[in-house]
């Protein structure tokens, strides 16, 4: 029987200790092997590094100075041995099938370099009030699996991004061809919380976008950006 794919998946950690262990269980609990857990500590000054440094070498761990999660998601990239990636944000978790669900994909089609699914929101409890029925695709990396050669090809994160660097990375992966596949389940439980980079990040969100629309221009264009 030929062996199956090792998937590398990458969790960035800023000051995540209050539910970075739950992440790491969803990760363990996938149906999937093989599977290597790389934890990428982005200077965090909380319990993380406990956690990480756990007992069992749960996790290949990696600590740098605080850069923004789009480079702490290059450096786990940048170790990683499998010959796809997968991001699970810190606060984030995934169904126990969702790397299964995905690779099926990858199997049944040769050609696909990036799978997507859906994620749903889950408020904790004290923000429950502002719950809402969305999903979200575009926005959590937490729903991705991509094949290595597609992370050769588009390039790595734009680290000068706080915010937007998944949404760019898709559309320039676009620009080179790369048609995602979507799966129709929510198989990332996307959790809101008080601390979400997400929150109160419009104005920041907004300049960013222009920055996209910008550089996707130029590339079209063939002019630098």
């Amino acid at each position: 029987m030929e062996a199956r794919p090792l998937v590398s998946c990458v969790v960035p950690v800023f000051n995540g200790a209050l539910y970075l262990t739950e992440a790491i269980e969803s990760i363990e609990a996938q149906t999937w092997r093989p599977i290597e857990i790389i934890v990428v500590d982005d200077g965090s000054t909380d319990g993380t590094p406990g956690i990480i440094a756990g007992p069992g070498g749960r996790v290949r761990a990696l600590g740098q100075p605080n850069r923004g999660p789009s480079a702490a998601r290059n450096a786990g990239m940048a170790i990683a041995s499998g010959e796809f990636v997968a991001f699970l944000d810190a606060d984030d978790l995934w169904a126990p099938d969702k790397l299964a669900r995905q690779m099926a994909r990858f199997e049944a089609l040769a050609g696909l370099d990036v799978s997507l699914c859906h994620a749903r929101n889950w408020w904790i409890d004290e923000l429950k009030h502002e719950a809402t029925s969305d999903s979200d695709i575009m926005g959590s990396v937490s729903v991705a699996v991509i094949r290595r050669e597609a992370v050769d090809r588009v390039g790595l994160l734009d680290e000068t991004l706080r915010h937007k660097d998944w949404t760019d990375w898709l559309l320039r992966a676009a620009d080179a061809g790369i048609v995602p596949e979507t799966l129709p389940e929510a198989l990332v439980l996307r959790r809101i919380h008080h601390h979400n980079m997400s929150r109160n990040r419009g104005s920041e969100d907004a300049e960013e976008q222009i920055r996209l629309a910008r550089a996707r221009l130029a590339r079209r264009r063939g002019t630098p950006t």
